[in-house]
């Protein structure tokens, strides 16, 4: 199913009072766009592409790499990506 978030829930999440000026220029900063047509909704996965970019695991997601388990993303993400 195709979601969509709204400007206000991802200014939330991303820890903003709501999507005033401040949360459009981070968003400008780390390249995050509204769908074009749909102007204040925002794709998640292009918000998840773009953060992980930001944060350097953006090799992972172009390799393709689909043996790595979804809580090693998350740690990698989270920077607790030691090897065990």
């Amino acid at each position: 199913m195709l979601e969509l978030v709204s400007s206000e829930e991802l200014a939330r999440s991303m820890g903003y009072s709501g999507a005033n000026s401040a949360f459009r220029d981070w968003c400008a900063s780390m390249r995050i766009t509204p769908v074009p047509g749909r102007r204040g909704y925002y794709d998640p996965h292009l918000v998840r592409r773009r953060l992980d970019e930001a944060q350097g695991l953006h090799d992972m997601s172009s390799q393709g790499e689909l043996s790595v388990s979804l809580v090693k993303q998350r740690r990698m993400r989270r920077g607790q990506g030691r090897s065990s």
